[in-house]
Parts: structure tokens; C-alpha cells; sequence
């Protein structure tokens, strides 16, 4: 089995290879069509309240900041004290008073609750430690009828669950079993290159 491993690997990123000489990256960029599918998935309108968990350098966060306008508010959080810090500085010296910057933890999003009408984890679920902790906390989070995306990607067929990806239907099983209920499946997600991509829509029930 170790021998058919080491044999695929070189096979597939040989195969990927030539898709990938047009993709930039895995950072997110708010004039693509990525954008468009979460402004439909959430539903964003103004003054909604939105919490991007996990939000990195906050390029999606700032994106979601101009769809809610002033009169909404993003949660921007983060578990490592240095991207806290960097996040706050962005946010400042682009004068987006509307986004709050958060420190989360492995097991909560240390979010209020109720505060938000939407939640967004992009490229961020399978880096989860304690899913069952962070799933409480998101529906805790939402408000009654708050819509949760999941955006994500499968691990290769030769890795297991971890920072490799995880598979969609973990994905559903472990949200489900938190309380939310199943919206739909988008199988056909972009933004991460060749390899295939998804989002799972979620919703606290009413």
C-alpha cells in the first residue's frame, strides 16, 4: 500500500500540473466569481450581521463589510494573537468601523449569542480540533432561521482528514447532529483551482 502511495502522488500532481499554471493561489479575491456565490448563499443585504470564522488576512471580511454597509457588522475571528493583531491594524487603516475582530478559541467561537444572521467558514472546517465544540457555538451563535456555509474541499484519495481537506458528508453529519439542518449541498464551488470544492448551506432552525 506504502509503494501504490508513493507512486500516485507524482502521478497526480503531474496530471494536476497544467491546471494549475492559470490558478493564483488560495487567497480570496472579492471580484471573482466566488463572491458572487456567497453574496447568493448568504443572502447578504444591508445591515445584516455576518461572522467570517477563521478569516486569515480578512480579505473575505473586508468583501463582506461592503456587502452589509455601515448599518450591518462583521465578526472577524481568529485564534492566533499575531493575525488577531494584523486583522485589526487592516480593518483600521481601512476605516471599516463596521467589522469587530475576535478572539476564538479551538472549541468556541467565543461569539454572542444570536448575533448573527450569517456565518461563513471558508476553507477553515478542516482545520478544526474539537468540531462538536465549534458547532455548538456557531448555532448558538446564529440567530432562529441564521444561515451557515461551509466552504471546503475533499481530501486527495490517498490522504485522510485533516488539513489535506475534509469530505462534505463529515461535514453535514457533524452540523446536522449540532442541531442545524440541511439546506443543500453545492458540489460545484469556486475558487480553489483544479481540485474540486464545496459548500455545505446550513441553517439554524426556527
Amino acid at each position: 500500500m506504502d509503494y501504490m502511495v508513493r507512486l500516485a502522488v507524482p502521478l497526480l500532481l503531474a496530471a494536476l500540473l497544467p491546471a494549475c499554471s492559470n490558478w493564483s493561489g488560495f487567497g480570496f479575491d472579492a471580484r471573482g466569481p466566488e463572491m458572487q456565490r456567497i453574496r447568493e448563499a448568504l443572502g447578504l443585504k444591508e445591515g445584516m450581521t455576518v461572522a467570517d470564522i477563521g478569516a486569515g488576512k480578512g480579505e473575505l471580511s473586508s468583501a463582506l463589510a461592503s456587502e452589509v454597509g455601515t448599518g450591518g457588522r462583521i465578526f472577524a475571528t481568529e485564534v492566533d494573537r499575531g493575525r488577531i493583531e494584523a486583522l485589526a491594524g487592516k480593518f483600521r487603516r481601512e476605516k471599516l468601523a463596521n467589522v469587530v475582530v475576535v478572539e476564538g478559541g479551538t472549541s468556541d467561537t467565543r461569539l454572542p449569542s444570536a448575533c448573527c444572521d450569517a456565518i461563513v467558514l471558508r476553507r477553515v472546517y478542516h482545520h478544526l480540533t474539537d468540531t462538536a465544540g465549534i458547532n455548538a457555538s456557531l448555532l448558538r451563535s446564529l440567530r432562529p432561521g441564521g444561515v451557515l456555509a461551509v466552504i471546503d474541499f475533499p481530501p486527495p484519495f490517498f490522504l485522510s482528514r485533516g488539513d489535506s481537506g475534509v469530505p462534505a458528508k463529515a461535514v453535514i453529519a457533524e452540523a446536522t447532529s449540532a442541531g442545524f439542518e440541511l439546506l443543500r449541498l453545492i458540489d460545484d464551488w469556486p475558487g480553489r483551482g483544479p481540485l474540486e470544492s464545496y459548500c455545505v448551506l446550513l441553517r439554524k432552525p426556527s
